[in-house]
């Protein structure tokens, strides 16, 4: 099932989802799509780096389905965290 790697950033609290450029972004609809475990892991490994350089906390990939192209969450937890994010770029 296809992922997306999400987590809290540490100034601010808000909730950031990886981007395929790998900078943390607001929107889920722009968040980068794992479709395999190799992708998840390089996901996780630039997440890493980032926790490392306190610039977030919190890191961990969720399910997601894809709707008219976008990533969309399965769960009711990250439906709530994506409503709740603002459309904003978190500078990486």
């Amino acid at each position: 099932m296809p992922s997306v790697v999400t987590a809290n950033n540490l100034r601010s609290g808000a909730v950031v989802y990886l981007a395929a450029n790998g900078r943390w972004i607001a929107s889920l609809a722009n968040a980068a799509v794992a479709d395999t475990p190799a992708q998840i892991t390089a996901f996780e490994n630039i997440a890493r780096a980032a926790v490392e350089d306190r610039d977030i906390t919190a890191v961990y990939a969720f399910d997601v389905k894809i709707v008219d192209g976008k990533p969309t969450p399965t769960s009711v937890r990250e439906t709530i965290r994506a409503a709740n994010s603002t459309p904003l770029v978190i500078p990486a």
